[in-house]
């Protein structure tokens, strides 16, 4: 029998799911480019997922809040 697939919401937090911080490249490596579907997705979904500025060139982190 195959295995199904991960959507790229499940990859986004399994990646997301130990509280850390994680960069944008980081996420598009493991999630795959573009993720900020995902995002979206997960976040109508009810993940609480926290958008910040990294200050470094022009880079964004993410971390999952709440559930």
């Amino acid at each position: 029998m195959k295995k199904r697939k991960k959507t790229k919401v499940e990859l986004l937090i399994e990646v997301l799911r130990d509280g850390a911080w994680h960069l944008g490249d980081e996420l598009a490596v493991k999630v795959g480019y573009p993720f900020a579907d995902a995002l979206k997705k997960a976040r109508t979904l009810g993940y609480e997922i926290e958008t910040a500025w990294a200050g470094v060139g022009q880079k964004h982190k993410y971390r999952l809040i709440a559930v």
